[in-house]
């Protein structure tokens, strides 16, 4: 928003703010509705069924500032199968409010206070700490999908935080004969195996929390096949060859396993394993980690192989538009919420239904402009993802990382053009 005050009083300003967030609120209510009906579509799709009004949705939270102190939070309902945003909450304290703390028990603040509830200058909406919102926020959209889009949220796709689910629990949004379900977010699952892991070395800490999630994502269909492929890695690496251990690896010639690929071709007789297996002590102190990790009521969560990923991208979009080193007030926030689910949905394009709904006049090389923007992101996403981008990324984090256990090893810390500290 780079609209600026200086030939500007507060009140005109305001006021063209305020008309920009109305024409922004009307054009991504109409996309939400949209994106809703196309979750709505692809869900009966994707499970054969006739019509439902009952869908999956991934929810998040981010802030203005970091941590939990923040006086905005936005949270975010995304669907499951189109990947579209269905809905946003923008959470705020009033700064004004703030700014009155210390005289909180004063004639004075008292005045002050009803003069600004009186003249609708208050921006909050939310008591309570700033670690809150994303609960609050994800309960009021739950509590207003029925008459938002006509839909109920079956299933929520969280990250860990048991907060979010409790709190819907306990909310009832749909009444006490209807179940939320929870389901785990593998990506977030799988750094729970890396956290707990931390004593390791951060190689190997990384090649088993990759293991582990791979071994989710690859069997997401079954509890069983899940469990099954987790224990494989952790026998893979325990494995000699005076005792090898690889019932629980995959079998056949394709196999990841080198042992299994050696069964399959009858060349066992000559195999030898490349890898040193873990101590002892070491498979001890991880069998317990693995077992907590590979339970069925977690796994349960996991079917379906659900992701945060759209959720986080979406956040990341927000605070390009409004960045979180620069100071902004509750509008803006919003606006930058709203413009960002637009253009997440429907690319730069949904930038000329805003500018249209403003009565702007767009002419021939504004379309092209949005067409040729929306290629060109799709194009440089399609290239970040190909192997050999992805796998050159993966090598120089390891490098990266091995360079700072290096460091640390040595009881010193190392400081060096492109080792990253903060990992």
């Amino acid at each position: 928003m780079d609209i600026s005050s200086s030939f500007l009083n507060q009140s005109t300003y305001d006021f063209y703010i305020g008309k920009i967030y109305e024409c922004i609120d009307t054009v991504a209510q109409t996309l939400f509705s949209s994106a809703a009906q196309e979750e709505k579509k692809l869900t009966s799709l994707e499970n054969d069924l006739q019509d439902t009004t009952d869908v999956s949705v991934s929810g998040d939270g981010t802030w203005k500032k970091r941590g939990f102190a923040s006086l905005y939070g936005v949270s975010s309902l995304i669907g499951h199968y189109s990947g579209k945003v269905l809905d946003v909450f923008v959470k705020s304290y009033c700064k004004l409010c703030e700014s009155w703390k210390n005289k909180l028990d004063t004639a004075e603040y008292e005045e002050w206070k009803e003069e600004h509830i009186k003249t609708n200058q208050c921006t909050a909406n939310h008591i309570g700490p700033s670690g809150n919102m994303e609960v609050s926020s994800i309960i009021e959209m739950f509590k207003r999908s029925i008459v938002k889009h006509g839909l109920r949220y079956m299933n929520y796709i969280g990250d860990g935080d048991s907060k979010t689910y409790s709190g819907l629990l306990k909310a009832q949004p749909y009444g006490e004969d209807f179940v939320i379900n929870k389901k785990e977010c593998v990506g977030h699952v799988q750094k729970r195996m890396g956290t707990r892991l931390r004593k390791l070395t951060s190689k190997l800490i990384d090649k088993l929390t990759v293991y582990y999630g791979l071994a989710i994502r690859r069997n997401c269909e079954s509890v069983e096949k899940m469990k099954d492929a987790i224990w494989a890695t952790y026998y893979h690496y325990s494995s000699t060859d005076k005792k090898p251990q690889h019932d629980k690896c995959p079998k056949g010639p394709d196999s990841w396993c080198a042992w299994q690929r050696a069964s399959a071709t009858n060349t066992l007789s000559s195999f030898k394993h490349e890898y040193t297996p873990l101590p002892d002590e070491v498979l001890i102190a991880m069998k317990p980690i693995y077992e907590n990790l590979s339970k069925d009521e977690l796994l349960e969560r996991c079917v379906g192989g659900f992701t945060l990923n759209n959720n986080e991208s979406f956040n990341q979009l927000i605070w390009k538009i409004t960045p979180k080193i620069l100071p902004a007030g509750s509008k803006i926030v919003n606006i930058a919420a709203l413009v960002a689910a637009c253009t997440f949905n429907e690319g730069t394009s949904a930038l000329l239904l805003i500018m249209h709904g403003m009565d702007l006049k767009l002419g021939r090389n504004s379309h092209e402009y949005a067409r040729i923007s929306d290629e060109n992101r799709v194009c440089a996403a399609e290239k970040k993802s190909a192997s050999e981008t992805r796998e050159a990324r993966i090598r120089h984090r390891q490098e990266q990382k091995d360079a700072l256990d290096i460091a640390t090893a040595a009881g010193s810390l190392l400081y060096s053009p492109g080792i990253d500290d903060s990992l």
